[in-house]
């Protein structure tokens, strides 16, 4: 997550690290000059990255496979159970 130090200035820290943060450690922080100025509002939004790419071997949709196939798949088994 991003944090803004009262300076103005912005680190990036975990939520545990957040928590777990001590007065004396933020005052640290401050006191050594740590982080940057960010003027980009969206800096590590997920709205500026990239989409994934579809994974190759998804499993397509049954309507999508042609009947014939369908049938020529090894996996069926055309027996019927007997009760």
């Amino acid at each position: 997550m991003l944090y803004q130090l009262p300076n103005g200035k912005v680190i990036e820290i975990s939520t545990e690290q957040y928590l777990d943060m001590s007065d004396e450690e933020l005052e640290y922080l401050i006191a050594y000059n740590f982080g940057e100025f960010q003027e980009n509002p969206w800096f590590g939004s997920v709205l500026s990255k990239q989409p994934r790419p579809e994974t190759p071997d998804a499993i397509p949709s049954l309507t999508d496979i042609p009947e014939d196939e369908k049938l020529m798949d090894p996996q069926i088994d055309f027996e019927q159970e007997e009760d």
